[in-house]
């Protein structure tokens, strides 16, 4: 099973920790979202933001995997935050889930960095509009080229 770590914000990993139990969660949706050329040329890229809606929590993530890592049905996610005067050392708040098959697509020209930029700003700004906050992670590293 992959494991994956989320830094939060203080006030989303106390709403997360009111609603984690023994490592469920009581409402989610999961989908793939696939960003490819609009233009479909030869040397054409795409990448994959998986994304995980936390209804419950008012809370979504997003992420890319490395190349090499294939995402299995089951996935464990770990909540933290930093550090502060009343959470001196966060503990973990980890949930299990399975995630589907629900495909996503979008165009966009661009390099890969531009891809995960537009999307990333896409996806903030409509889980803005339903007052979720949105939280994306480049595992893959696209964002170091």
């Amino acid at each position: 099973m992959l494991s994956i770590g989320c830094m939060v914000e203080n006030e989303d990993y106390d709403r997360l920790k009111s609603i984690i139990k023994d490592e469920t969660i009581p409402r989610y949706f999961t989908y793939t979202l696939t960003v490819e050329d609009a233009s479909k040329a030869k040397d054409s890229s795409s990448i994959k933001v998986y994304v995980i809606e936390l209804t419950s929590a008012n809370i979504a993530i997003g992420f890319t995997l490395p190349n090499i890592k294939k995402l299995a049905k089951e996935l464990l996610v770990a909540f933290t935050a930093s550090p502060d005067a009343q959470r001196p050392n966060p503990e973990y708040l980890r949930f299990k889930c399975e995630f589907s098959d629900n495909q996503r697509k979008a165009n966009y020209d661009g390099s890969n960095l531009e891809k995960l930029e537009y999307i990333g700003t896409w996806l903030e700004k409509t889980f803005e509009k339903k007052t979720v906050m949105f939280y994306l992670f480049d595992y893959q590293g696209i964002g170091n080229t």
